[in-house]
C-alpha cells in the first residue's frame, strides 16, 4: 500500500528556535493516527506541513506523491483534508458559514473576491 504521508528527517526552525527536529514518520493509505503532546509540542506545525501550507527547514516531505518544493501546492492542498482548532483562528471575522464551507473545498479559509458556481453552493448544501 502507498504511503500518503512521508517525512524524512524533517526540522522546522524559525527565528532560532528549532520547532521540529529531524522528524521522520510514514502514514499508509489504510492507517489512522492521533497526534497528542503538551503545548508547543510542535503538533500545528507537524499539521500545517501535512495540509502543505508549510515547508520545512531541512528533510523532505512527500504528501500523496507529491514532494514538497516539486508541486504546485495550490493544486495539492484541495487534495487534503485537515481539521484543526488551529483553522478557526484563520477564518476571517463575520464569514457566513456557507461562505467557509463552499471555500473549503478549494482548500481555502474564507471568500474573498472569488466567485463560485452553483454547483458549488448546492455541493455545500448537501452536507447539512
Amino acid at each position: 500500500m502507498a504511503a500518503v504521508v512521508e517525512l524524512a528527517d524533517v526540522s522546522i526552525v524559525r527565528g532560532g528556535s528549532t520547532l521540529l527536529d529531524e522528524v521522520t514518520w510514514s502514514v499508509q493509505a489504510d492507517e489512522r493516527w492521533v497526534v497528542i503532546g503538551p503545548n508547543g509540542a510542535g503538533k500545528t506545525t507537524l499539521l500545517q506541513i501535512l495540509a502543505a501550507q508549510l515547508h520545512p527547514t531541512r528533510g523532505v516531505v512527500a504528501l500523496l506523491d507529491e514532494v514538497l518544493g516539486a508541486v504546485d501546492v495550490f493544486e495539492l492542498r484541495p487534495r487534503i483534508g485537515v481539521t484543526s482548532a488551529a483553522l478557526a483562528d484563520r477564518i476571517p471575522k463575520g464569514e457566513r458559514v456557507a461562505d467557509v464551507v463552499v471555500s473549503a473545498s478549494y482548500a481555502v479559509l474564507g471568500r474573498w473576491r472569488e466567485q463560485y458556481e452553483d454547483a458549488d453552493h448546492a455541493r455545500a448544501a448537501e452536507l447539512r
